[in-house]
């Protein structure tokens, strides 16, 4: 076995065919890479990043520009959409050309694992607020359990959980995620799915092969590879490993160093920047192992720093930081996005750890007065547009910012003053004037930037009802006689949803 993989490594890194593939040697291939008609299926699988990109270099490789939106089919991951996946491959396209049916995100390879391999990556998807695959675990692991849905409400929610962990001390730690995408599975009304063997029935398919022209691509997170259907896709197609190491030996750093810094590479030469090498390594300090969140922190950058050519670790102290905040800020990062099922999520696990409800209140309650100020500037100055570059925003709009906080500040001032006279109010204490500013510190434009564009996801009078909404459940909340934490969570959900009263 070690001899095939310095084969197929080799074979790689010169450019020869090969139906096996690391991601990283994909990549340098990739330019002189042709489809093999005779190999119609391709597995992805991997860091869903890395995943994501290769599809798109197999789409943009296999179909003309002019074929990419008739003839690319993309299809939900769940085993239960796989006949319908065959029945497409099995039929002759009345569009011309090569035709790719795409299983994203697939299941398929869930099914063969043990319950406590699953219940772990249910959890690690939970935490890294990507709930719906943490509900395709879930309901795997359910199904192997012999449980259904009906196990998840409330009444018998408690004893599933406890069926599920086996280890009775591990209980607590599962305890929470698993009643968010409980709730979850069952708002959305997802089942369980049921026990047909659909590995075998798509094993089966691939070997009979497919209608003329007719490409099967499934892209996933996890496989195993002593099963069946593994082996039949590498027999007769092509697989792309994109997997990041995790590992803590040289080996491993050395790959995942390399991985990242190749992705960095690619999207910086894209937009002509550079990245000091301090700068890199304090990033990928911050962000961690997750190459998702490492890419999305890079795209934030070129954007921050403009024309700019080069990106420094100032720049990246200035603007990644914001992702190491406490979780407060995930909260009140998840209602600027109109994100509910962040939110939820987020707000669960403050919970969890014994946060206090009147916290979250007034967090929330700032970040909604912060919008309504930013929609008031908005207003007045106008210009505004959510495409608005950071450089543009930097250099033209900021300054009606700071003009708008000066005279909200000179507004507070003349108000305390005249308080002071007041015989009556005499005892009153001062407000800060910095209370209603939007650029608290005029240095830090790029947060203030981003919240102009999050506050497009509400309407003025969205703001103004979530306002009456806050009232209320502050009212609520002092009366003593609720359930403070269900509380918070209705007035999130009542924020978040698109059918706020006009």
């Amino acid at each position: 076995m070690e001899d095939y993989w310095k084969i197929r490594n080799y074979a790689e890194i010169k450019g020869y065919f090969m139906p096996d593939f690391i991601y990283n040697n994909f990549i340098k291939n990739a330019d002189n890479w042709e489809h093999d008609q005779n190999l119609p299926v391709y597995l992805i699988y991997g860091d869903e990043f890395l995943v994501k990109n290769i599809l798109k270099i197999l789409k943009e490789k296999i179909l003309p520009e002019s074929k990419q939106k008739t003839n690319f089919n993309a299809i939900d991951g769940g085993v239960e959409n796989i006949p319908s996946a065959i029945e497409q491959l099995n039929t002759f396209s009345l569009m011309p050309g090569t035709r790719i049916t795409a299983i994203t995100d697939s299941q398929v390879f869930y099914s063969g694992q043990d319950s406590s391999a699953l219940l772990d990556k249910g959890k690690l998807a939970f935490s890294d607020n990507q709930i719906k695959k943490a509900s395709q675990f879930f309901l795997n692991l359910l199904a192997i359990e012999k449980l259904d849905i009906e196990d998840l409400k409330n009444e018998r929610l408690d004893e599933t959980i406890t069926s599920l962990v086996k280890e009775k001390k591990d209980i607590p730690e599962h305890s929470d995620w698993i009643k968010s995408v409980a709730d979850y599975c069952l708002n959305k009304k997802l089942s369980v799915p049921d026990s047909t063997n659909y590995s075998d029935i798509l094993t089966e398919a691939i070997e009979k092969g497919f209608a003329k022209r007719n490409i099967l691509i499934i892209t996933t997170d996890t496989v195993q590879k002593n099963r069946r259907l593994y082996k039949i896709i590498m027999k007769k197609g092509t697989v792309v490993h994109c997997q990041v190491p995790k590992g803590f030996t040289k080996a491993d750093k050395d790959q995942q160093e390399r991985t990242f810094r190749e992705n960095a590479q690619k999207i910086l030469s894209q937009s002509g920047k550079t990245m000091a090498p301090d700068a890199f390594a304090s990033m990928k300090e911050m962000t961690g192992t997750s190459l998702r969140a490492f890419s999305i922190n890079i795209e934030k950058l070129i954007q921050y720093v403009g024309s700019r050519n080069k990106i420094t670790k100032d720049d990246v102290d200035s603007v990644i930081e914001s992702s190491k905040q406490d979780p407060i800020f995930e909260l009140t990062n998840a209602l600027a996005d109109r994100n509910l099922i962040n939110a939820l999520a987020v707000l669960n696990n403050l919970f969890a750890n014994q946060f206090n409800p009147l916290q979250a209140l007034a967090a929330i309650a700032n970040q909604i007065r912060r919008f309504l100020l930013i929609a008031d500037v908005k207003k007045i100055y106008g210009g505004f547009q959510k495409s608005m570059s950071f450089a543009h925003f930097k250099n033209q709009y900021f300054q009606n910012v700071l003009e708008y906080d000066k005279q909200l500040a000179e507004d507070s001032q003349s108000t305390n003053e005249t308080n002071e006279k007041s015989p009556k109010k005499s005892k009153r204490k001062k407000s800060k004037s910095t209370t209603l500013m939007i650029a608290k510190n005029p240095k830090s434009i790029y947060p203030v930037y981003l919240s102009f564009k999050a506050s497009e996801n509400y309407t003025q009078k969205e703001l103004i009802n979530a306002i009456k909404l806050l009232y209320q459940t502050d009212k609520r909340i002092k009366s003593g006689s609720h359930d403070n934490n269900l509380i918070i969570e209705q007035l999130i959900v009542q924020i978040c949803r698109r059918n706020a009263p006009k």
